[in-house]
């Protein structure tokens, strides 16, 4: 009997052994550069710098033949200038000046990321968003997004949008059309040579024909949450700060509408002013103050979960020509 238990132990020490022995050799994903949604993401601290080679994956994580070959070998349109890529790349002489004796300035342009996913154009086909680079030999890296609608097996790529120089790419959304770009950029007196710090989040939308960027933000009102294109539950919590002209008695109203522009919940926003304020007049200014609100909802999502959130000036004169308001895209959970 002893023996047999003794077999048994050693059976299951060699098993664990073994697994920890794939687990120790062939390694896991803790520190490396893992491709996902089109983005080298660094997992850990790998040894080894972000690859140079495209990384290129669709929203199920195999690769589709079809748009790998598509997307590197589209033509897009940058500055005006169109830009034909073969296998993800093209290179110009850019300056008629020569660098060194004999060798001209090139402008080289790239396929840095390419990211499957969604219908752009309702073809009943999956799309792409790219992130082109360029680069005409100085300091700068110019970072552009654009897309590569695909038509049976072919893609074609638009306009492209600047993003930034020097940037830090970190992922792609796609909400029902709405294209979201999330990037690190640099702050205000950061110097282009030191990492970008800058959270940004930009929206762009393909319509009639191009790929068009969705302003969200105005001089006069700043929404911190919800961001646009966010999924959003009853109670809804609204923060964010707007110049005191947005305001009247320290406050303004806000809406929600369904799909269909039906309002669904209304609300009112307060200034949040310094306790200190006791003759409630710190919204009487030009600077920004912050607001909160808090809006309960029902939606009904049987046609479609999108609606629109809207903040609204307050306007106590009534004239057309004071009236304003800040509309984004939201969508119920």
């Amino acid at each position: 009997m002893n023996k047999v238990i003794y077999i048994f132990l050693t059976i299951i020490a060699i098993f664990l052994l073994v697994i920890v022995g794939l687990r120790f050799f062939v390694g896991g994903d803790e520190d490396a550069w893992l491709c996902e949604n089109g983005q080298w993401i660094q997992h850990g601290h790998p040894s080894e710098p972000m690859p140079d080679e495209i990384c290129l994956t669709q929203k199920n994580e195999k690769p589709s033949f079809n748009m790998l070959d598509g997307v590197k070998n589209a033509t897009y349109t940058i500055e005006n200038e169109i830009i034909t890529l073969v296998d993800g790349k093209m290179v110009e002489d850019k300056f008629e000046q020569e660098i060194l004796p004999g060798e001209k300035s090139k402008n080289i342009t790239e396929l840095l990321s390419a990211s499957e996913l969604g219908d752009l154009d309702d073809n009943n086909l999956d799309d792409a968003v790219v992130i082109l680079t360029q680069n005409d030999g100085g300091s700068g890296t110019f970072y552009y997004v654009s897309i590569a609608l695909q038509a049976s097996s072919t893609y074609y790529g638009y306009n492209a949008i600047f993003l930034g120089d020097r940037i830090l790419p970190k992922d792609i959304e796609f909400r029902q059309g709405i294209i979201i770009v999330n990037y690190k950029d640099h702050a205000d007196g950061q110097a282009m040579t030191d990492e970008p710090t800058l959270e940004r989040q930009r929206y762009f939308v393909f319509e009639e024909g191009i790929l068009k960027e969705l302003n969200y933000k105005k001089e006069t009102i700043e929404l911190t949450s919800p961001k646009p294109a966010s999924f959003i539950s009853s109670p809804l919590e609204i923060t964010g700060q707007a110049r005191g002209t947005w305001f009247f008695e320290a406050s303004f109203p806000i809406v929600l509408t369904n799909w269909d522009g039906l309002i669904i919940a209304e609300g009112v926003a307060q200034a949040q002013l310094d306790p200190d304020d006791t003759d409630g007049a710190g919204w009487m200014t030009t600077e920004f103050v912050p607001f909160k609100a808090t809006l309960n909802f029902t939606a009904d999502t049987t046609v479609s979960n999108r609606g629109a959130l809207i903040l609204k000036k307050d306007n106590p004169s009534g004239l057309p020509q004071n009236d304003d308001a800040l509309e984004i895209p939201v969508f119920f959970e």
